[in-house]
């Protein structure tokens, strides 16, 4: 046995110094990898601290209010941000793509009219969708257990502030500036909830899903302002000054081809939480929606390599594949899916080791959660070898490919979930979401590598 574990640790270590030095010689021939080894690095320390912040937040939040309370905002809140991807029309991804090719063919006047139109239009298009939300959730008892209005009204009102952040993330991500796109959701936000929570929860000695509601809201104001600054400066320092140009039908049209992508990605990636809320009795829905996000979130922790790639690697595949340096992305995309599977790893081994432990410093009856985290481990792992297809396919231009990869998984996931729930509770929820959310990857993984010739993979796949 010690023998063995010994051959196992001398391994790994060989694999992470190979890994190394081959980054290390890119550096050496490449400046444009060195940049890209500069933006892997920081993001990856960033995303650490978000999952460290991210996780004492929860912990502060379940701790302070009652499981069913802490549930009901998790419902309120998972509905905000489905409703916030769906908001922007698309063109919060639209300018992930465009910004760095108008920005190489030197056309800064188009960057700065499709800056103007985007945060114009998404302000517009998701306050109306705000308001037809609230009229709709008010009306009709789409979250069972969830009575009082005041929830949803202040709940879904955050929905304009986070399209325009994630639209003012768009544009910092298309300038490389990857830092400063994560440190005001990632970090700053969680921090000011938890903070407020605490404080809160020290003069009033009891808090209620409205009150974390309203210190979200306030949060999002807040790191709103944060990026808007920034994305501000980034544009001043990197985009000369020009008069707006406008191709506003184009900008559209493109944008809309973007949007079942981003509802189909947030449909199925959060209608496992309003499945629990829409189909469980009224008693247990928000306790389960309480217990599933937690596993949930644990769960996610093995995806955080893929999520850092994902966020460095976006424009710089968009930039090389477009300038037919279709080689130079191939190893850049190689070497990174070999980092991330190596990094989550340990993340797995320890989520299955620990995960009891973990989840009961939740509260009590959290570790209750456990069978339904290490379920969810194994969608998880299967996204994560599958390396960063998805965003490969939308920087390629293939993003119907993504669409078509991600109708058949929302499918498979809500008709999992009308025949696993009623009988297996959230454990069959999580059955759902991970054989879906394999599914999608897969078939994700096909299409790029068919279309494409590329392989996000860390291993090498012939034919």
């Amino acid at each position: 046995m010690l023998n063995s574990t010994s051959c196992i640790k001398s391994i790994a270590k060989l694999a992470i110094k190979k890994i190394i030095k081959d980054y290390r010689s890119g550096v050496k021939e490449d400046s444009y990898k060195g940049k890209y080894l500069k933006n892997l690095s920081s993001s990856f320390i960033l995303n650490i601290g978000s999952v460290i912040i991210s996780y004492l937040t929860n912990l502060v939040l379940t701790n302070i209010t009652d499981k069913a309370e802490y549930g009901a905002y998790v419902a309120i809140n998972n509905v905000a941000n489905i409703l916030a991807l769906f908001a922007p029309m698309g063109l919060n991804i639209l300018i992930l793509r465009q910004l760095p090719e108008y920005k190489a063919k030197e056309e800064y006047g188009l960057i700065k009219g499709i800056n103007r139109f985007s945060i114009v239009s998404i302000f517009i298009f998701s306050t109306i969708i705000t308001l037809l939300a609230i009229l709709v959730f008010s009306n009709f008892n789409l979250i069972h257990g969830i009575k009082n209005n005041s929830y949803i009204i202040i709940g879904l009102s955050c929905v304009p502030l986070l399209s325009l952040l994630g639209y003012f993330q768009g544009v910092l991500n298309g300038l490389k500036h990857i830092g400063k796109s994560l440190i005001s959701e990632k970090i700053i936000r969680p921090l000011l909830l938890a903070a407020g929570s605490a404080v809160l929860f020290f003069i009033f000695s009891d808090l209620n899903g409205i009150d974390l509601l309203s210190i979200f809201l306030v949060a999002s104001i807040v790191v709103l302002v944060i990026a808007f600054y920034l994305m501000q400066r980034g544009l001043k320092q990197e985009i000369p000054n020009h008069r707006a140009q406008y191709n506003r039908m184009s900008w559209l049209k493109q944008g809309w081809l973007f949007v079942p992508l981003s509802a189909l990605s947030i449909i199925n990636s959060r209608i496992d939480i309003q499945m629990i809320g829409m189909l469980m009795n009224e008693k247990d829905a928000l306790d389960n929606i309480a217990l599933f996000n937690v596993a949930n979130k644990a769960a996610q922790g093995l995806s955080l390599g893929l999520l850092i790639s994902n966020y460095v690697l976006g424009p710089s595949a968009s930039e090389l594949y477009h300038t037919g340096q279709k080689e130079r992305l191939q190893n850049i995309v190689s070497k990174t899916s070999r980092m991330v599977l190596l990094l989550s790893l340990p993340l797995f081994i320890g989520l299955i080791a620990g995960g009891f432990w973990l989840l009961g410093l939740y509260g009590p009856g959290y570790n209750e959660g456990y069978t339904t985290m290490l379920i969810l481990i194994g969608g998880q792992f299967v996204n994560v070898a599958a390396g960063p297809v998805g965003y490969l396919l939308i920087m390629t231009k293939n993003e119907k490919y993504t669409i078509i990869g991600m109708g058949v998984s929302v499918v498979l996931n809500i008709v999992l979930n009308l025949l696993l729930i009623g009988d297996y509770g959230i454990e069959g929820v999580a059955v759902a979401t991970s054989v879906s959310l394999a599914t999608w990857n897969l078939i994700m993984l096909y299409y790029l590598m068919k279309k494409t010739g590329l392989n996000p993979t860390a291993i090498k796949i012939n034919g």
